[in-house]
């Protein structure tokens, strides 16, 4: 099956100089690697020689200058800028986690004196303040707040009789 040899549109004199300058000057090597590409095809390039000197195949070739000749420039942008899945924790319920860490537990019917970062998830998810998150995610807000948490100490009484008198020994 042969294919219909594409190329880019005939580019301006202001496209061709932008284009140059994305090249040289560029730090977003997804725009700058697809402007090689126009500039190529320009210059009487296939999709195919294109495709093996720049080391893409030639279906992406042909797919950067579609849509160079359908959108112009804006078409050299990345589309994806943050990848991976949205947050599950927004600034609202952030500021609402802080609060609850500077509240002190037993103002908030806790019976404890200090929070740590498990049981102020624990309450705060309970609460529905933030989402079920994991305590490395609350204990990077709190990071991120300046807010730290102190280790609470706990002491263990001896039944022994004692204890007392080996104590102070």
């Amino acid at each position: 099956m042969s294919q219909r040899v594409i190329y880019v549109r005939s580019l301006t004199n202001a496209e061709g100089k932008k284009l140059q300058r994305i090249i040289r000057r560029s730090s977003d090597p997804v725009e700058r690697r697809r402007a090689e590409i126009i500039l190529s095809s320009e210059q009487g390039d296939t999709s195919g020689e294109i495709a093996v000197r720049l080391h893409f195949t030639p279906w992406y070739v042909r797919k950067v200058i579609h849509a160079f000749n359908k959108k112009g420039m804006e078409s050299l942008k990345s589309q994806y800028k943050n990848g991976g899945r949205p947050p599950k924790v927004l600034p609202e319920h952030e500021s609402e986690l802080v609060d609850l860490a500077l509240t002190p537990p037993n103002l908030t019917g806790q019976p404890f004196t200090h929070w740590s970062i498990k049981k102020l998830r624990d309450v705060a998810v309970k609460r529905k303040l933030i989402p079920d998150v994991s305590e490395e995610t609350v204990r990077l807000i709190l990071k991120k707040n300046r807010i730290s948490l102190q280790r609470t100490k706990t002491w263990k009484e001896s039944s022994d009789p004692q204890f007392d008198e080996k104590k102070t020994r």
